[in-house]
């Protein structure tokens, strides 16, 4: 590990932000969800959602919703939640379960099967009807993957595999030992944001606001501390960024409002580790806050080019979750708190990037070294797909 904050990688500069019509223009939203959203993973939620067979969950990006749903051999599959008859949409609830693992469409009870998104039957249609194959009409499906308890999925069917995009297992070996895979989720939250998606991430990927807007967040974790970075052996992808970890202020034994311990900590964290909090952030539109007693998640979805929508995910040990007493307040407050004040902030940006004096953009400062880098990444994404 090595500690750089107070100074800036060498690639570090002042440099213009993107145009600000980049954060409004519908053209320029349309071209991102072709050529980033629709060809990269992206984190839809957690195992634990959909644990039987025919449980489903639907997750929207855009103008475009996924049906992601459990089969019966436990694998999970995804699909556009689109009827293959008229385009009806086929679920309307965030989640649900398939009676006897049947997709119907409330329009005209087209049948699926939620395992394979085969067509099972088309009322008043025979399957051997002229001009007429069941196996041309099943679901349009989507790749989806597990790892550790996170769903992922996939809309370009020529991606690459999870494993290959996320460089797996080296890239997320130094987070094994917080177990994510055995959390349980204490408590979702959902987050409506005026803003476009890149101004959000744009405020995840720095601290220069946090002695700003976040007071719980600097009390907790100073943000002018000397930052622990990850080892350069631990490998970066185009996607997986590590962002170090933060220290806890002393006095504080937990990162959440008042310090006090509520839980113990992840039985596999070491000592030094106990006394942190690392970030883990997933291009285009996911970061991962790990404490020593709780992981926190946002995952960021587009809907319109000055809109957004944020899924919370607070995990836990299922052993503190099982107890009669459990008390898990403490962290859902303190990030509800920051997630609030990043957004608010979010949406101020975004009444700015749309102003005639913003046409060019702004500025970006060294401190702002990871911004440019997220930049760089969705122009190059543009350019490239």
């Amino acid at each position: 590990m090595k500690s750089i904050e107070g100074g800036f990688p060498s690639h570090a500069k002042f440099e213009p932000t993107a145009p600000g019509s980049d954060y409004y223009d519908p053209g320029h939203f349309r071209e991102e969800l072709e050529k980033i959203w629709f060809k990269t993973w992206l984190l839809a939620g957690r195992d634990e959602e959909i644990p039987n067979r025919g449980d489903y969950k639907t997750v929207q990006v855009a103008h475009e919703s996924f049906i992601i749903t459990r089969a019966l051999s436990g694998e999970v599959n995804a699909f556009y939640n689109v009827c293959r008859h008229r385009g009806s949409r086929l679920c309307t609830e965030a989640a649900g379960h398939f009676s006897k693992g049947n997709i119907i469409c409330p329009y005209h009870s087209w049948m699926y099967n939620s395992d394979t998104g085969e067509l099972a039957k088309a009322p008043n249609i025979s399957d051997d009807e002229e001009g007429f194959n069941p196996e041309n009409h099943s679901l349009v499906s989507i790749k989806a993957e597990s790892w550790d308890g996170f769903i992922w999925i996939n809309a370009d069917p020529d991606s690459p595999s999870l494993a290959e995009s996320f460089n797996l297992p080296e890239s997320w070996s130094i987070y094994e030992q917080y177990e994510m895979q055995r959390l349980k989720v204490g408590k979702t939250g959902t987050y409506h944001v005026k803003a476009n998606w890149k101004l959000l991430m744009d405020n995840a990927e720095e601290c220069y606001h946090c002695g700003t807007i976040h007071p719980e967040l600097s009390k907790a974790t100073p943000p002018m501390q000397p930052r622990q970075w990850v080892d350069e052996e631990v490998p970066d992808t185009k996607v997986i960024k590590h962002v170090g970890s933060m220290g806890l202020r002393p006095g504080f034994e937990r990162v959440n409002i008042d310090g006090n311990a509520y839980r113990p900590v992840f039985p596999s964290l070491s000592e030094e580790d106990t006394r942190k909090i690392a970030y883990l952030h997933i291009f285009p539109h996911a970061y991962i806050c790990m404490a020593s007693d709780y992981v926190f998640i946002a995952s960021i979805f587009p809907v319109k080019p000055d809109e957004s929508v944020v899924k919370g995910y607070y995990l836990f040990d299922p052993d503190v979750l099982e107890k009669d007493d459990a008390y898990i307040q403490d962290a859902i407050d303190f990030w509800d708190a920051t997630c609030k004040e990043d957004w608010a902030a979010c949406e101020l940006a975004q009444e700015g990037n749309e102003s005639r004096s913003y046409q060019s953009g702004g500025t970006l400062t060294p401190i702002d070294w990871r911004v440019a880098d997220f930049k760089k990444y969705v122009q190059d994404e543009l350019k490239n797909n």
